[in-house]
């Protein structure tokens, strides 16, 4: 029998709301309410041209952001068998600083920042290279040799905790060194070898994508996890010697060649940490591009290269991902049953976790299904301003008080289990991660900048932060994360966390303390606190470079629980007043188009 699908085609499904944006992207429905036909429209990004290289070079080192970008090595088109010269990108226009000490190089790798950046391997008239060099705003300085000496690889990272992936040494390799500001060593070999690839993100949290051999090239995708590689979706369009922007959740590749032929192209792909979608091409195609590899999906930067027919390029170009979607906005939520401040949370907007909290002292725990609470089985250990973290069934909770406990619980799903104890007594720190994979992070009495990973079974001490302090927010997991805002004094400070060490990035605009956080490292929202004069329900967004204000919460509130994403965020308690049981949820609009033809 002749099959009806094949005929008709499917069903479109009728709703009387509109599906949300996971669930309606590819889609097409009918709104039965409205009496339209809808579907997702995906956001939209553009390339946009910024001003030359002082000198056009392809196949150079390079690092940075938009913003705050640096090339060195490289072939001039006076010089194709390597320069030592190097220049610096401050958003507007390149200006040439010193020059690398050791060689003039190509097909160097770069990681850090303008201000303290390293060029590594490369080749030049004599090899490949095992040599790098340390930049510190001023000056090169040569550092310690790799442990390979290679070509045609790529970097991420800072100088105290970077990684080169991959290249070509006497052969294509797989191997893998991670630099401690010290020495080289080989970390977990990548499961495909590759050179001419490109990478983003941090040393711990790496995604590298594309390159070759084979002759006809590579459409994989691996990330690293800071121990092991692990493959994940392919390109839809095969690239080698191109190069990318952003983190290993939301990425952009762009330019480089296609085999077999090895057409420059100018074929720009994003990475939503599932799938590659093809997005707005370069304005000049050209293969041999370096960019802002510590960049953002949103922010993005491309320059030198080789174009057709061959000739070395100083064109540069800025990635602008602009959504097509509406500011976001609060809305009221369902209210807690015990109202109480100085609460945590845990979970999702509509699977959340609250826990603890004041007045009194208590260890009551509410679950929420997105529209109501329910009462769940209490802590152990009744507790104010604890830390928290993980899902609404897979829970921990640590610290807290008073008096200051280093007491942790786990919780799944209707009881709490006491575990091993924090190292460090502690309230009023910040508390991120998963229940098997947890940060506490700062904290009070005395404010301390003390920091604890959890692996499952154990508290241990790590770096600690740059600035003391506490009452603080915390976001991402264990290996990438954020922590901003605290007191003393009230701060707008920001740090990011790569599974090492700490440091300092874009400020929030609003100072406060006491306020809330939900998201990831690199796409980050935080909400209400205390601004040393006032309580606030200001809203912020981070983009993994810097923060915007969008809209304010109704309740201007502290010292609040959270759960869910920087785009669907929970709200629940806080204080003025200290037993306010008032919930808010955020949300950013359905990117909802009606179909008209």
């Amino acid at each position: 029998m002749t099959d009806y699908k094949a005929i008709h085609g499917k069903n479109i499904l009728h709703v009387a709301s509109d599906l949300d944006n996971a669930e309606g992207e590819g889609q097409i429905w009918f709104n039965t309410t409205s009496g339209d036909y809808k579907t997702i429209v995906k956001p939209a990004g553009a390339w946009a041209t910024g001003n030359d290289l002082n000198t056009a070079i392809d196949s150079g080192g390079h690092l940075g952001t938009q913003t705050a970008a640096m090339s060195f090595g490289g072939r001039s088109p006076s010089d194709a068998e390597g320069v030592d010269t190097a220049e610096t990108y401050d958003g507007t226009s390149w200006s040439e600083t010193n020059d690398l000490v050791s060689t003039d190089r190509y097909r160097n790798a770069g990681l850090g920042t303008t201000t303290a950046g390293m060029s590594v391997g490369g080749v030049d008239p004599s090899g490949n290279l095992d040599e790098s060099e340390t930049w510190d705003g001023t000056n090169w300085t040569e550092g310690n040799n790799l442990n390979t000496a290679r070509r045609d690889m790529d970097g991420v990272g800072i100088t105290t905790a970077g990684l080169i992936v991959g290249g070509y040494s006497t052969a294509v390799v797989a191997i893998c060194e991670a630099y401690n500001g010290t020495s080289w060593s080989e970390t977990d070999d990548l499961n495909t070898a590759r050179m001419a690839n490109a990478c983003v993100g941090t040393s711990t949290a790496t995604l590298t994508q594309g390159g070759h051999p084979p002759s006809d090239g590579l459409a994989i995708t691996e990330t690293f996890d800071g121990s092991s590689w692990t493959e994940v979706g392919d390109t839809n369009t095969i690239h080698i010697r191109h190069a990318g922007s952003g983190t290993t959740s939301a990425a952009t590749m762009f330019g480089g060649a296609v085999p077999p032929g090895e057409a420059k192209s100018a074929q720009n792909e994003s990475w939503d940490g599932t799938a590659w979608t093809e997005a707005a091409d370069l304005s000049v195609a050209r293969d041999n591009v370096k960019g802002g590899q510590a960049g953002t999906l949103s922010a993005g930067l491309c320059f030198g290269g080789l174009g057709p027919p061959g000739a070395r390029a100083a064109n540069t170009e800025e990635w602008n991902f602009s959504s097509t979607l509406t500011a976001g906005a609060w809305a009221s939520g369902g209210a807690l049953n015990t109202g109480r401040s100085g609460l945590a949370g845990a979970g999702t907007q509509t699977a959340a976790l609250a826990f603890g909290g004041t007045p009194p002292v208590t260890g009551v725990t509410e679950e929420y299904d997105g529209s109501s609470w329910t009462e769940s089985g209490d802590l152990t250990t009744a507790r104010t301003h604890p830390g928290g973290a993980g899902t609404q069934t897979a829970a921990i909770a640590f610290g807290g008080g008073p008096p200051e406990t280093d007491v942790t619980e786990t919780y799944n799903g209707s009881t709490w289990t006491e575990v091993d104890d924090l190292n460090t007594a502690r309230r009023n720190h910040s508390g991120l991660g998963t229940q098997t994979a947890a940060l506490s992070v700062g904290g009070t009495p005395p404010v301390v900048g003390i920091v604890e990973s959890w692996n499952g079974t154990s508290w241990t001490e790590i770096a600690d932060l740059n600035t003391a302090r506490r009452s603080m927010a915390g976001v991402g997991i264990s290996t990438a994360s954020l922590v901003f805002g605290g007191t003393p004094p009230v701060s707008a400070a920001n740090e990011s966390w790569n599974g090492s060490s700490w440091t300092e990035i874009g400020d929030l605009n609003t100072a406060r303390d006491s306020l809330s956080g939900v998201g990831i490292q690199t796409l980050a929202l935080a909400f209400g606190g205390y601004t040393a004069t006032a309580n606030t329900g200001i809203t912020e967004d981070f983009d993994g470079v810097s923060w915007t204000e969008v809209a304010d919460k109704s309740n201007a509130l502290y010292y609040m629980g959270e759960a869910g994403t920087a785009a669907l965020a929970l709200s629940a308690g806080g204080t003025p007043p200290a037993t306010q049981d008032v919930a808010e949820e955020w949300a950013l609009p359905q990117n909802v188009k009606v179909i008209t033809d």
